[in-house]
């Protein structure tokens, strides 16, 4: 009995021990959390956080490395939130079976780390650092979280280490939650640093882009704020607004005016004085208000536009010069074509006078062949000074009353004889419900016709040409249809561009600028029409002009084509030219046609020829640019001594405004260097009529 005592007392004993000893451990650990919690505390940052933990923990488990992953929500891969190890920042992992026991509180130590899923694929730097790993996890406020313990040595955590994770879990769970608070904390306060920092940085380029000087002005109209007092070399020192305009009277009237709008105003434009720099400024302002709508005053920005200023003036210049330079080249290609114009008459004249003089088929034909080029060189001169006087804006239409048919069957009747040596047929048509007198200008209108139907015949070597004239309700429409060569589809973009063909092989095979049809759309634009196309390579092509009906369309006229026979009355012309060559080749052309010529050397000579025999002369042909006496000034010298003598002028200045000079100079027509043989007989037939009317 007395022995059972003594072995009751000794197990009392050692339980009482064990007692103390647990009491002991559990004072220990609630002093270390505490100090822990206080530690983190005070800490400033999520790393002091992590090592606050980390040092109540070491006390207790042995491990070299730890690190916290989390996550937003259960989609979302772990990231790592704080480390000790540099090598595991910025880490991934992927989540399986050992991560959601873990993350379910459940604490894990794991002998062979290599064989768990969730470390079998760590690169091998961080591998090295887990040979035992200690884990558990933590639920915080954005998701889930685990904290893991590394040892590059295996069996480093016994059973008595995931015990100890148990006992701290409530500090576990306050430091992550703590780092995890302090994390999204940061990340906020860096995410509106930032802003604030591009927010400024946009304020300041605005500024410096909107406005080189900001004010502010109350309902009085003075400063309240001023961003920099001096403005330029100008320093703004007055209390009222209106003061720093002393001096402009008129800007101080229009900036006041509004202002008393009280509505945003902008572009109020203000120059400094030579003395203070010249700058120009640029004023805009805007009204602000209360809450409760009350007007509180004005704010607004002054930019220097000195620079603007600079390149409008300069562009202004520019253009001056481009207009200039414009004015220079149509002057120069006028010149020119002049020069190009007179030789080419005795080029001209002189092959037609050699075809009448008893050549055989071979020489004519060879003779055919020259004219031919001849006319291509005319064509190319007339081409080049449309589109020139088009681009440089000197160009005008010149309407008047005209007969729309006359136009059409002339230009069919002269290129019939082209069409006849190609074996193609060339036929019109004209709708009877066709306007028969319009106002237009019609030589426009004629020469439009001319590149259209003399391109069908150009590039059509077999079948047809047709050119129909109908009325679809205010327009008039010219269709003209070949059945030639066709144009590509990619071709017909760049038609209607000038010295653009649709194949650069057409220029060697058939010749051209590429300009006629360039200049045809200019001149049907400016008649406020249009010009279509519709083609088919190999099958033909088929351009329809579309010409509005002015409402000025006079009433229906008879439109036939009169064919008057060629009167044989010889006329006695007195020919005034100063270059030898021209009058050789006008005398032939006149005599050939059985009229009497005179010879001037100049416009003197021409009018003492007209005193000395009054009536010896039935019509003048006037060159216009001679030595002595030029050809205008001897029309208004007549034409003031009472000479109604017809006066027909005779040059190679073919525009349209030299043919209203001629015209207000008091001559009665206009014939054209080189002499084309049809004009000059029909002036002549003209003239012949006129005579016998007259007898």
């Amino acid at each position: 009995m007395p022995g059972y005592e003594s072995e009751k007392l000794q197990e009392t004993l050692l339980d009482l021990m064990r007692s103390q000893e647990r009491e002991k451990q559990l004072r220990e650990e609630n002093a270390a959390i505490l100090a822990g919690i206080s530690a983190m505390a005070g800490a400033n940052n999520k790393r002091q956080v992590f090592n606050s933990l980390l040092t109540v923990l070491h006390k207790y488990i042995g491990f070299e490395h730890a690190l916290v992953l989390t996550r937003e929500d259960e989609t979302s891969p772990l990231k790592e939130l704080v480390t000790t190890c540099q090598c595991f920042e910025s880490s991934t992992w992927p989540i399986n079976h050992t991560f959601i026991r873990s993350m379910n509180g459940e604490s894990i130590a794991l002998f062979d780390p290599d064989k768990v899923n969730e470390f079998r694929g760590l690169p091998d730097n961080m591998l090295q650092y887990c040979k035992s790993v200690l884990l558990t996890g933590v639920k915080v406020s954005s998701g889930d979280a685990v904290l893991i313990f590394l040892h590059s040595e295996r069996g480093q955590f016994p059973p008595q280490s995931r015990r100890v994770l148990d006992r701290f879990r409530p500090l576990l769970e306050r430091a992550i939650i703590d780092i995890d608070y302090r994390e999204r904390l940061q990340s906020l306060v860096t995410a509106r640093t930032v802003e604030l920092t591009h927010s400024q940085q946009r304020f300041r380029d605005f500024a410096k882009t909107v406005g080189d000087w900001f004010w502010e002005i109350d309902t009085n109209f003075q400063f309240t704020y001023i961003s920099s007092p001096n403005l330029a070399n100008h320093v703004i020192d007055n209390e009222c607004i209106f003061d720093i305009f002393d001096g402009h009277a008129e800007l101080k009237k229009e900036l006041k005016a509004r202002l008393e709008k009280k509505v945003p105003f902008e572009d109020l434009e203000w120059q400094l004085p030579e003395s203070e720099g010249g700058t120009w400024f640029s004023f805009s302002g805007t009204p602000y208000f209360s809450k409760q709508g009350k007007l509180q005053g004005f704010r607004g920005t002054a930019k220097d536009i000195t620079h603007r200023k600079k390149q409008l003036f300069e562009l202004q210049e520019a253009r001056k010069q481009a207009e200039s330079a414009n004015k220079a080249k149509s002057q120069f290609l006028a010149m020119m074509s002049h020069e190009i114009r007179t030789p080419l008459n005795a080029v001209l004249g002189l092959m037609e006078t050699l075809a009448d003089s008893g050549l055989n088929s071979e020489q004519k034909g060879w003779i055919d062949y020259m004219e031919q080029s001849a006319q291509l060189l005319l064509t190319i001169i007339n081409d080049i000074l449309d589109l020139s006087r088009i681009e440089s804006g000197n160009f005008e239409l010149f309407n008047a009353e005209m007969r729309p048919a006359d136009s059409i069957n002339l230009v069919v009747n002269q290129l019939k004889e082209q069409a006849r040596k190609k074996d193609i047929s060339l036929t019109s048509y004209i709708s009877p419900d066709v306007p028969e007198v319009m106002i237009g200008d019609k030589n426009r209108i004629s020469q439009v016709m001319f590149n259209l139907i003399g391109n069908a015949i150009k590039f059509t070597n077999q079948g047809y040409v047709s050119v129909n004239v109908t009325r679809d309700a205010n327009h008039i429409v010219i269709a003209v249809k070949d059945t030639g060569i066709g144009i590509a589809p990619e071709a017909q973009k760049n038609l209607f561009n000038p010295f653009i063909q649709a194949d650069g092989s057409i220029t060697r095979r058939y010749g051209g600028t590429g300009l006629g049809l360039a200049i045809s759309q200019h001149l049907i634009n400016k008649m406020n029409g249009r010009i279509t196309l519709q083609s088919e390579l190999d099958k033909g092509s088929c351009f329809t002009v579309y010409i509005p009906i002015p409402i000025q369309t006079l009433a229906a006229i008879p439109t036939q084509i009169v064919q008057t026979p060629r009167l044989e009355k010889s006329l006695k012309i007195l020919l005034a030219e100063d270059s030898n060559t021209n009058q050789l080749v006008a005398k032939l052309m006149l005599e050939k046609r059985g009229h009497q010529v005179k010879i001037a050397n100049n416009g003197e000579e021409a009018i003492e020829l007209l005193k000395l025999k009054r009536n010896s002369f039935d019509i003048v042909l006037m060159d216009i640019s001679m030595p002595v006496l030029d050809g205008l000034e001897a029309t208004r010298q007549l034409r003031r001594s009472n000479y109604d003598i017809p006066i027909i002028a005779l040059t190679a200045n073919a525009m349209q405004s030299d043919q209203e000079e001629y015209k207000r100079a008091g001559m009665d027509g206009f014939l054209a260097k080189p002499i084309q043989p049809m004009e000059l007989n029909l002036m002549l037939d003209k003239y012949q009529g006129l005579m016998m009317t007259g007898s």
